[in-house]
This record gives C-alpha cells, structure tokens and sequence, in this order.
C-alpha cells in the first residue's frame, strides 16, 4: 500500500489519497498530484476524484457518498484513519496536556462530618 511520508502530502484531501490507494495506484507522486489538484481547484473536502473531460459528467469532483457502497466503505475508512493519524501526530506534537482532576480548592472544614470516636463514650 502508498502511504504518505506525512499529512502535508494528501494537501486537506485524505479521501483522495485513500481513493487511488484502493485501486491500486502506487505512484505516491501521482497521489499527492491528484490532492494538489483538489486543493488548487477548491474541491468538495470530500472529494475522491475527477472525472475526465470524456465522462458523464466531465471535469466533475466525485465524493464519497457519491461512490458504490463497497468502495465507499473502503475509502471512507481509509481517509478516517489518515485522518486519526495525523489528530495523532499534532497531539504528540503539542505534547499531552494534563487535565487536573479536582478545579476546586479544599475547605479548611471537612464537609463530612467525622464519626465519634467509639473508644470515648
């Protein structure tokens, strides 16, 4: 399988990558193209294709929810994961921030009350 060296080679356009990997295209340059393309042109940010000048309709994006089921699946959840890696990527890159657990400060009194001591009575 192509895989992209970084998220910077699909340029905005996962489903496009995903698209020419699932059929069989191993040129990466000829992917990263194809997502040039989509972004000098605007593309639907779900775009997997162009159709040719000699096609119904010509020159036209095709999305994912325009595709067959089976390669709708396949792309679809291709794209995602390219996607969830590079979410991935930028939080390893920020570093993970630490969530505190408590925002409010201790009371000096306890808010429960504390039982008597049985060895007193």
């Amino acid at each position: 399988m192509t895989k992209p060296h970084s998220p910077a080679q699909w340029h905005g356009y996962p489903f496009v990558w995903a698209w020419y990997v699932n059929i069989a295209s191993l040129d990466a340059t000829f992917i990263e193209d194809r997502c040039r393309e989509a972004k000098a042109e605007d593309a639907p940010a779900d775009a997997v294709y162009k159709t040719g000048p000699g096609n119904t309709p010509p020159n036209k994006w095709i999305t994912v929810s325009q595709l067959s089921a089976d390669r709708r699946d396949r792309v679809r959840d291709h794209g995602n994961a390219l996607l969830h890696w590079e979410q991935e990527l930028t939080a390893r890159r920020n570093g993970t921030a630490v969530q505190p657990l408590h925002t409010r400060q201790p009371t000096t009194t306890p808010t429960v009350p504390t039982p008597a001591d049985p060895c007193k009575s």
